[in-house]
């Protein structure tokens, strides 16, 4: 035996690896796989018993769900029924298998969320309007929005134009200069230029026309004149009902506010209170991005809880103060109640947007727990809340709001239960230390909850926005004590007290909030690098990042770390994204080409500016679409575009047909509105507009041996919601070309950025 503090003799190691489960270098390796597995079964175990097998089900669903939505063409719903009837029904025989149990519930959550997402689209089904047509829409109101060039409507179409029924859609929507006095529940008239609803604007981007689909709108108006109210020719149901003077009151809450309180400020403000974004200014939205804050004003789990919680904290405040009251009663029990009740009248007055309904069933939850003596933040609760969701809103999956949300509160609830695991009397000696040991561990938990979220939420927004806000962490450190004391509390007051003609003195003080908060934003957004670009990376790379967060946050044991995995191989495969030389999108009247500098070059973008600044985001360039380096090289006339290819040849954009004869003898590529002659596809690579009408928009990649590698935005896709889109025989659209701000008039702007960036810090 060596004295303690001395090293082994060398035949003392000797024998020490001759011993059983020993070997030259260490442990045999057999023996050391079965102590690997033995841990990792002793791991599994320990994650059954916790019961944390139950929160990767709504993992399986959400993979249910894209799965559905990946497809090439629609699934047909008996067949999704059928699986998912085979998999529940393999789960209930398995039940008392503890071993195959698991995995075959996952199955049937995995069947499930493509059922969901089967039966939803079934649901929802709507014709779509196949070609440009202008004419009038007769019609309800249903919704009516201020815009920042006139106001948008949403009709519910009774005539189009001379469309027969089977081919009308259920639902319009469209920008008018002038309501005339119609509101939500009038009959009107109006004449506009009627298209489908937009497709995405690039390649594996955001598809607008998917959106639309699910919001039972079949076509969208540009070019809109004032509507003309018509006489009601029936009266309408219930819901409709209810519904149009909902928007009604939502109207003029918005008129309210901004009549007390001037500038960006009040449309925050009303923003905040009624969902409706579209007098903030652009100079605002873009310091709010900048600084990371622009969740904040989007109606998200954010709103919901300040809004609930405060309502909730309040009402049982109030209910122990009634003498003997809070001895007789469960006082706790009937605030949550009642700020159930509060938080569904805050969701219908903010317009009910998909994400203010997925806030709204985690906050529901999170009361009828407590309303149930049961804990109300806990990892199954989220869970619960995720799977609702799935379920009732398959779609909202697809979304930046949902993805973020749902990661943020994640990672938030794994920090609050690791903190609890390792300090599990920390609270109870926040009480008995005092007040400012109770500061430590409030602003603590703040800076640590904010983190957690922040590191959570940032694959996401890069993948879906291109961008990163490098000093969130501070700005939201800063901005969230404020929003919670002095903004979302007086909305509260402001709603209760606006009947009684008192609510002046709380919308002044909301504004007095959003200042301080517009203050700070703009602080932050002057800081240096506050924005970080980058390119767009495949959809594989964002779904690797998600599986390592998932697996980090929903595991307790050292098999959390497997995670690690799938998080190291998305930054990888986010680090070298495939960037397109050429961007065309879907109306052939604006396109993107790569330079020798490397940036892309604008043309068109007087036409599509809403597309070229899409483009410019998906390369990871900062650069506005208006920004005249984006277009030095770019030669454009009143006929169309030229640049150059990086190899020498020219790329021409063509907006009439004498321009079109020209590119076609000169240029390597011809993109034109119009239908070129077949001799041209002799002489360059066309694409004109009976290729986008199928294709929607295009990107192109230059090879090495000068051929172009073509990626559709539609590609071989038969979805429903790209509807059946007729092959135009002539010019694509109806009249001359109109500059706007977008890509299909008034009718895109900015709405993915406005109503998607949702992060729920």
């Amino acid at each position: 035996m060596s004295e303690p503090g001395l090293k082994p003799r060398k035949g003392a190691r000797a024998a020490a690896a001759a011993r059983p489960g020993r070997a030259i270098a260490g442990l045999d390796v057999s023996e050391a796989m079965s102590g690997l597995w033995s841990r990792f079964t002793a791991a599994l175990e320990t994650e059954r018993e916790e019961g944390r097998f139950f929160l990767f089900l709504p993992v399986a669903a959400i993979g249910g769900v894209l799965l559905f939505f990946a497809a090439g063409r629609d699934p047909e719903p008996l067949a999704a029924l059928a699986a998912f009837a085979v998999l529940a029904g393999l789960a209930l025989a398995a039940r008392a298998r503890p071993t195959v149990f698991p995995a075959v519930m996952l199955a049937a959550a995995f069947a499930a969320g493509f059922l969901s997402a089967a039966l939803r689209t079934e649901r929802v089904a709507a014709p779509i309007l196949e070609q440009p047509v202008r004419g009038s829409v007769t019609g309800m109101v249903e919704s009516v929005e201020p815009r920042p060039r006139g106001t948008r409507i949403v009709i519910r179409v009774e005539t189009l134009a001379d469309l027969p029924p089977v081919k009308r859609p259920e639902r319009v929507r469209v920008t008018v200069p002038r309501l005339e006095g119609a509101e939500a529940g009038h009959r009107v008239s109006v004449e506009a230029l009627w298209r489908p609803p937009p497709g995405p604007v690039r390649p594996r981007g955001h598809d607008f026309a998917r959106d639309a689909f699910f919001l039972g709108i079949g076509a969208v108006g540009s070019e809109g004149r004032p509507p003309v109210l018509l006489a009601a020719n029936a009266e309408p149901g219930f819901v409709e009902r209810v519904s149009a003077r909902m928007d009604v009151l939502r109207n003029k809450v918005t008129a309210r506010i901004l009549s007390v309180v001037d500038g960006d400020e009040g449309a925050i403000a009303a923003a905040l209170v009624t969902g409706q974004r579209g007098e903030i200014s652009s100079k605002a939205n873009d310091a709010l991005r900048a600084a990371g804050l622009y969740h904040i004003i989007s109606i998200s789990g954010l709103h919901m809880a300040l809004f609930g919680g405060f309502l909730f904290g309040a009402v049982r405040f109030g209910l122990v103060l009634m003498p003997g009251f809070g001895l007789r009663h469960p006082v706790k029990k009937y605030a949550a109640l009642i700020a159930v009740l509060g938080a569904s009248f805050y969701l219908a007055m903010s317009g009910a947007e998909v994400a203010a309904q997925r806030s709204f069933v985690m906050i529901a939850i999170v009361f009828l727990a407590v309303m149930f003596d049961r804990q109300g933040i806990t990892m199954r609760n989220l869970a619960l809340a995720a799977f609702a969701a799935i379920l009732l809103i398959p779609e909202a999956v697809l979304g930046p709001s949902f993805q973020m949300s749902f990661c943020a509160a994640m990672a938030i609830v794994a920090w609050f239960e690791w903190a609890r695991r390792r300090a599990p009397d920390e609270a109870q000696e926040a009480r008995r230390g005092g007040f400012a040991r109770f500061l430590k561990i409030y602003f603590g938990g703040i800076v640590a909850t904010t983190i957690a979220a922040t590191l959570a939420t940032s694959p996401f927004a890069a993948f879906h926005f291109q961008r990163i806000a490098l000093h969130s962490l501070p700005g939201n450190l800063i901005a969230l004590p404020i929003v919670g004391i002095l903004v979302m509390p007086f909305a509260l007051f402001g709603l209760i007290l606006m009947p009684f003609g008192l609510d002046m003195a709380a919308w002044h003080v909301m504004g007095f909030g959003i200042g301080l908060m517009l203050g700070i934003a703009e602080w932050i957004a002057s800081w240096p690098a506050a924005s970080l670009a980058l390119p767009a990376f495949p959809a594989l790379a964002a779904l690797c990042l998600a599986a390592g967060l998932v697996l980090i946050s929903l595991l307790t044991t050292r098999l959390r770390w497997l995670g690690l995995a799938p998080f190291a191989a998305g930054i990888v495969l986010a680090a070298s994204p495939a960037q397109p030389d050429i961007y065309i999108d879907a109306t052939g009247r604006a396109a993107a080409v790569r330079g020798t500098d490397g940036k892309l070059g604008l043309a068109g973008t007087r036409y599509s500016g809403f597309a070229a600044s899409t483009w410019l985001a998906a390369d990871g360039d900062l650069r506005p679409a208006r920004d005249k380096t984006a277009a030095q090289y770019v030669r454009c006339d009143a006929f169309g575009c030229t640049a150059p290819l990086p190899d020498g040849r020219i790329f021409a954009l063509s907006w009439s047909y004498a321009a079109l004869r020209e590119d076609c003898t000169r240029a390597a590529i011809v993109v034109t509105r119009l239908i070129a002659p077949p001799t041209c596809r002799e002489t360059a690579h066309v694409i004109d507009a009976a290729d986008l009408a199928k294709t929607g928009a295009v990107a192109l990649t230059l090879s090495k041996d000068g051929s172009f590698a073509v990626e559709a935005a539609r590609g071989a896709s038969e979805r429903v919601w790209h509807g059946h889109v007729q092959t135009p025989r002539g010019p694509a659209f109806a009249g001359p070309l109109v500059e706007t701000d977008s890509v299909f008039g008034d009718e895109i702007e900015d709405e993915d950025d406005e109503s998607a960036e949702d992060s729920a810090l």
